[in-house]
């Protein structure tokens, strides 16, 4: 294996716009099907299935289909089971400007359908997904999809015979304030039964979604919230499931100050109790969005994502964390936070404020953007609470520090978070 690259194919339509792959499988040949949208004349984009020979990349089939109306089609998301036949899923837009999802069941051999089946009520909006699919141990599909109900969105779900696609279960979630219930992610655990994490409108708080249905009948298990430190918009984009069982979902939340920072919290399988919540804030302060969380076989939890670094702009990040150090003994510890940090920009001092879960070793220092020590503020044993300190802006030497940007960095136990702060003169 040496990482070079083996074939690579170029697909633009006569009209030169739009393509794009938003989902592929592999099949028993080891070909590529792939599935997305595709310009097709007056139609605008229409949903695309290809297949490329996975020898050369040769395309050897491409279909197209789409909604009543020449508007945006598209397909979101698509598996493969045993009998190597591919499930794809997406919109499509009719007359009057009425989506309607589509689950449908294709032939490898030249993308003729086997099966498909439509529903009402999608979102008619392709910039934000809002179909998700996920194959069953039995070979039955589930599609997750964005609808509109009464109050705004909902959660629908069903369950589709992999080899008819006659409906198994079907099932709406709304929640019990009725506000917005709007997926972002779906997976199936180990015991089949599926997982969705979204936002929810919690009377005019927008907190992480973590619902679990039961994958033989469709019904809510439970349904569980996080509220980031400030209550603001908290919006879970990926679920996992960890080698505990935990129920993990990550997602971008607002913080102290610090606009958008990640967010991993695990729940209880069982009920949806909170185990544990672990926060990360890029090294800019700015918003960060993480968009995948995995799981690995030791109790790792990986993480990836970007963040906003000091200058460059979006980075990418991939943090992993450790899941048997976060949850033993049965303790449900919460992240460390810098509250609050007062005034800002300063002269000539700046007042931090800072809460800790737990009894832990602490350190808040500042650095400099190049990663330079300039300052120490605390070091030392602290007790689970909320604590203060301050910066009187000098460097080490007892001089005032240069006017500029600084980064105040707290350390405690495992945890860390950091501020930016501005020293203006």
């Amino acid at each position: 294996m040496t990482g070079e690259v083996l074939w690579s194919q170029h697909y633009a339509s006569p009209e030169g716009v739009s393509e794009a792959v938003m989902a592929l499988v592999v099949d028993d040949n080891d070909d590529v099907i792939c599935a997305g949208r595709a310009a097709v004349g007056s139609a605008q984009n229409e949903v695309m299935t290809m297949k490329l020979d996975g020898t050369d990349g040769d395309i050897l089939w491409m279909e197209t289909f789409g909604g009543t109306a020449d508007q945006d089609d598209l397909a979101w998301d698509m598996v493969i089971g045993s009998d190597n036949q591919p499930i794809l899923a997406g919109i499509v837009v009719n007359s009057d400007d009425v989506a309607e999802f589509f689950v449908q069941k294709i032939r490898p051999s030249d993308g003729s359908v086997v099966w498909e089946e439509r529903g009402p009520e999608a979102q008619t909006n392709t910039a934000s997904r809002g179909t998700w699919l996920e194959l069953m141990d039995d070979g039955d599909a589930v599609i997750c999809q964005r609808v509109f109900g009464s109050n705004g969105y909902d959660v629908f779900m069903e369950r589709f015979d992999g080899a008819t696609g006659n409906s198994v279960w079907a099932t709406t979630y709304d929640g019990e304030t009725h506000g917005g219930d709007d997926p972002r992610a779906m997976k199936c655990d180990a015991d089949g039964n599926l997982l969705v994490a979204g936002v929810q409108d919690v009377l005019w708080n927008y907190n992480f979604m973590a619902l679990k249905v039961d994958g033989n009948t469709g019904e809510p298990m439970w349904v569980a919230n996080y509220d980031g430190p400030p209550g603001w918009y908290d919006v879970g984009t990926a679920v996992t499931e960890s080698s505990e069982g935990s129920v993990v979902v990550s997602g971008f939340s607002d913080g102290s100050g610090t606009a958008w920072d990640w967010a991993t919290v695990a729940f209880d399988p069982a009920d949806g109790t909170q185990q544990w919540v672990m926060r990360h804030d890029g090294a800019a302060g700015q918003s960060d969005e993480p968009y995948q969380v995995l799981a690995g076989p030791a109790g790792e939890i990986i993480v990836t994502g970007y963040g906003y670094g000091e200058g460059t702009n979006q980075d990418l990040i991939t943090l992993c964390y450790q899941t048997s150090e976060l949850s033993a003994a049965g303790q449900t510890p919460l992240a460390a936070a810098i509250d609050r940090v007062w005034p800002n920009p300063f002269n000539p001092r700046v007042n931090f404020q800072f809460n800790l879960p737990t009894d832990a070793h602490t350190r808040l220092a500042v650095f400099d953007l190049r990663g330079r020590h300039v300052a120490t503020l605390v070091d030392r044993n602290l007790d689970a609470g909320r604590h203060t300190a301050s910066w009187d802006g000098r460097g080490p030497d007892g001089r005032s520090a240069a006017a500029g940007v600084y980064l105040a960095i707290m350390e405690s136990g495992d945890q860390r978070e950091s501020r930016k702060i501005i020293l203006a003169k």
